[in-house]
């Protein structure tokens, strides 16, 4: 009777314990933050299709890009995940009114104010492998472990950047022709209906040799035509957060409120003083989510200039679309 008694007993705290579990699981699908990634990874065998459109539009300057990336993610066991980012561009451009003086006292090129250019490529093709060390199992308090994972970056220079022409007004550059390599922190902790994002990625730029034309990556200084150089970059420091609401589980219904910001440096990591110009943003970004239907998410936002340092005032509008497959509903 009294191994019965005991029986009983632990049974119903197990349950009792079971039940408490449960009450603190909190999952939901979501369109998620646009440019600060999740410390959650896909089960083994999940994968989920997500195309971007982002268009980085300068005000008072005659030139935009249409940015196309795409993310495969694939969820391959052991708590880890490969993410696969092959990205097209379409850029445009048209010539200002007159050129600057170079060297100082040399009189201005004047050029065709109506002349414009437009190209279509392939950006810079990247890979990222993430582990997850850290898994959030109470979803609904704040004060809680949150996941965390740690990823490992490499870019391939996929993206044209050698043989510019100058009739093309910089349209026919898609890449800045470096190797980079790359270590990321992603934290997210949920607490329902809200959810917090952070990212802190380093990456290294190898040294490369560019060409007359060339843009560098604050989007600004460029080399002269005639002239080539090698060229290093300073590390390159990407941050990223984002607070999220949902307001409806079902349909994935809620807002964002997001920060992003780079930083390149003026010396590498690896390579010593780097000759390419430091530059520095931070941008707020707004954005809309919704699911519809069962494992496709929905994403729009804009990009809102809060701070630069020698890269151009930038407002960038987006939209996104995210398809889930082999996995079930808000996992």
């Amino acid at each position: 009777m009294i191994m019965k008694t005991y029986g009983l007993a632990l049974a119903m705290s197990i349950a009792a314990l079971a039940v408490n579990s449960a009450a603190h699981a909190w999952d939901v699908t979501t369109s998620g933050p646009n440019f600060t990634g999740t410390a959650e990874v896909e089960p083994a065998g999940s994968m989920y299709v997500e195309p971007w459109l982002y268009y980085y539009l300068q005000p008072g300057q005659r030139s935009g890009t249409l940015a196309m990336p795409q993310r495969f993610a694939l969820g391959i066991g052991y708590m880890s995940e490969l993410d696969v980012y092959p990205n097209f561009l379409l850029n445009s451009t048209s010539a200002p009114a007159a050129a600057p003086a170079d060297p100082p006292g040399k009189p201005a090129i004047q050029s065709d104010p109506g002349k414009s250019a437009t190209h279509f490529g392939v950006g810079n093709f990247h890979l990222e492998f993430k582990h997850q060390f850290v898994v959030d199992h109470d979803t609904r308090r704040l004060l809680a472990l949150p996941a965390i994972s740690l990823k490992s970056i490499l870019y391939v220079p996929t993206g044209n950047y050698r043989n510019l022409s100058p009739s093309a007004l910089g349209a026919d550059q898609f890449g800045n022709g470096t190797w980079n390599e790359g270590l990321g922190l992603l934290i997210r902790k949920r607490f329902k209906p809200f959810e917090l994002y952070f990212e802190f990625d380093d990456i290294v730029e190898n040294p490369t040799r560019v060409g007359g034309g060339y843009t560098f990556n604050n989007g600004i200084m460029q080399t002269p035509f005639g002239h080539s150089q090698r060229m290093v970059d300073g590390n390159l420091l990407y941050y990223a957060g984002a607070f999220e609401h949902v307001l409806n589980d079902y349909w994935g219904l809620g807002y964002t409120a997001e920060f992003v910001g780079q930083s390149q440096s003026g010396r590498n990591l690896f390579f010593g003083r780097a000759n390419a110009p430091a530059w520095s943003y931070l941008w707020a970004v707004p954005g809309f989510e919704f699911t519809w239907p069962t494992n496709v998410t929905w994403g729009a936002g804009v990009g809102l200039p809060v701070y630069s340092w020698q890269y151009p005032t930038t407002i960038t509008p987006l939209f996104t679309v995210t398809f889930y497959f082999g996995r079930p509903r808000g996992e």
